[in-house]
């Protein structure tokens, strides 16, 4: 054999074999945030304790048998969802109703901390919840997972999307304060506080609550949950000021 032919086949298996490189994991920080940062924790209870605090006064405030409620969303309000935007990002798979149901149908979402002890300070003080979401899954599913967390009661509105697309959340706002609709007690209502981590979880300007588009009802009778993980900012510029 020639020995530069041996030389090369002595040699050749000492070298590494080639990988083929794999893409690298995208580092999606927002959502490490809210499954394991105790600002986050802390921010989310934080806004829940002052909601609270400003729930006791405004009942104080309304006159004798006057029925009143506060209204939060659901979905990363009240529901975290932070697991399934972890399988999410981990598959590399796009929002879809499809797979977003499948995570619902598991009812496995842990409470955002705070909501628990907000909601059993409402119905301690007389009032009634509202839950209004966009949320496109089963109503028995949305129950279920609210009732596993502690939060559920029969006498609860879940006031949901629908195939119509004027059923807004503002048309679902005008029905709870009116007392008329499907998402009405039968009787006109009070709203001390919202709840949500989108601006379109509150009323806005030409909506005919008292403070509606009004920026000062943030702290006041606007709560809004912090949520790095997805919103309108995603997809264009929102901010104003």
């Amino acid at each position: 054999m020639n020995w530069r032919l041996a030389t090369l086949v002595l040699v050749l298996p000492l070298a590494a074999p080639a990988r083929a490189q794999s893409p690298p994991v995208r580092a999606s920080l927002e959502i490490k945030y809210v499954r394991d940062a105790e600002e986050y924790a802390t921010l989310t209870r934080q806004v829940y304790r002052v909601a609270g605090q400003k729930v006791t006064a405004a009942r104080d405030a309304l006159p004798r048998g006057r029925v009143w409620a506060v209204v939060l969303d659901v979905a990363q309000t009240t529901l975290d969802d932070a697991v399934y935007q972890l399988e999410r990002a981990a598959y590399g798979v796009p929002f879809d109703t499809v797979n977003y149901g499948a995570w619902r149908a598991r009812e496995s979402a842990e409470p955002v901390p705070g909501v628990v002890e907000f909601v059993a300070a409402v119905r301690r003080l007389g009032g009634r919840v509202v839950w209004m979401t966009n949320d496109e899954t089963t109503r028995d599913h949305l129950r279920g997972n609210l009732g596993r967390i502690g939060v559920w009661n029969e006498a609860d509105l879940l006031c949901m999307n629908s195939a119509d697309t004027a059923y807004t959340k503002a048309a679902r706002r005008a029905e709870v304060a009116a007392g008329t609709g499907a998402c009405s007690f039968g009787q006109p209502v009070t709203v001390l506080v919202f709840v949500g981590d989108q601006l379109g979880d509150f009323p806005r300007a030409g909506e005919r609550d008292p403070d509606a588009g009004n920026d000062d009802a943030f702290g006041a009778r606007y709560f809004l949950l912090p949520n790095p993980m997805y919103g309108g900012w995603e997809r264009r510029v929102t901010r104003r000021r």
